[in-house]
């Protein structure tokens, strides 16, 4: 269990041996905090006969199998969850538990859900069944309708700060680690951490090849070319590194003369645009059709400008 979700974790237990348990949990999480784990910890106790994830009785292992009769989890082949999905939910919720225990419903990401969907999950929350226990996450609760968060406990789980996420990932690797690398993944340790396995993409490598740029050991086409399978994440990244170089900027100018300050908030004003072009790219390559090694060569050009004036 990820050491920053090991006291949610407890509580949900400590609160299920006491009865005390809402039918319906939403899990708001941050990007990358883990919350799988967390879930999976959970249902294997609601499912274990001994209520704590045992690992050694007939749920548990069934449950590790994936083949829990009374486990039940929406999987969708669509970029949306359709209300069909979510009446099966109704369907299993009223159905009896076959192991004559708990019975648990897992919807990830239920901003996906449609408007059809949302309603029909709605009736389901409003009317209980005895020992169904029903796990919704979302990184976008603001694109929940309000009858459904209103009818869940809502759990927070928030990534860990920086030196907590530092630390945690140098007892996980030897590999070299930064804070620009941790920021880099948007503050998800799990995600650097994996990224460091990737043979597809690193940022790490991602950072030298950049260099190289700026020495002149490689070029834009060629850069453009090794990430564009990887476009919106190396957009982020060079997004990241371009908001850096203008904070450092505004910090340089503001130490400034005032009558040296604004020749030099000018040159600030490069590293600004760069901000906003990486954006609308990110908006671009979401487009079908688009030529990302295109848009890609436009961003690395721009940010070797940017950096040499820097």
């Amino acid at each position: 269990m990820y050491p920053w979700l090991a006291s949610t974790l407890a509580q949900l237990k400590q609160r299920l041996g006491q009865q005390l348990l809402h039918h319906g949990l939403l899990f708001i999480a941050d990007k990358g905090v883990g919350e799988h784990q967390l879930i999976d910890q959970l249902v294997k106790s609601l499912l274990c006969a001994t209520k704590e994830a045992c690992g050694t009785c007939k749920a548990c292992k069934l449950f590790e199998a994936k083949s829990h009769p009374d486990m039940h989890y929406v999987v969708s082949d669509k970029p949306s969850i359709g209300v069909d999905l979510i009446r099966q939910v109704s369907q299993f919720v009223t159905t009896t538990s076959q192991m004559l225990g708990n019975k648990v419903v897992i919807i990830e990401n239920i901003d996906l859900m449609t408007e059809a969907a949302s309603n029909s999950l709605l009736k389901t929350l409003e009317e209980p069944s005895q020992n169904t226990y029903i796990l919704l996450t979302t990184t976008k609760p603001n694109s929940l309708l309000a009858t459904i968060t209103s009818r869940c406990e809502k759990i927070r789980l928030i990534l860990p700060c920086t030196d907590d996420s530092m630390m945690w990932l140098a007892s996980q690797t030897e590999s070299p680690l930064s804070k620009e690398g941790l920021l880099a993944f948007s503050g998800s340790a799990i995600d650097y951490l994996s990224s460091m396995n990737n043979d597809g993409v690193n940022y790490g490598l991602f950072c030298d090849d950049l260099e190289s740029l700026l020495q002149g050991r490689t070029n834009e086409l060629l850069l453009a070319e090794k990430n564009k399978a990887h476009a919106s994440l190396v957009l982020l990244w060079t997004y990241q590194k371009a908001v850096l170089i203008y904070k450092k900027q505004m910090e340089d100018v503001s130490k400034l003369p005032a009558n040296n300050a604004i020749s030099n908030l000018q040159r600030t004003q490069y590293a600004e645009c760069l901000v906003f072009d990486c954006q609308q790219a990110n908006k671009k390559i979401a487009q079908a059709g688009i030529n990302k090694s295109l848009i890609l060569q436009q961003i690395f050009h721009k940010f070797k400008q940017v950096s040499l004036i820097h």
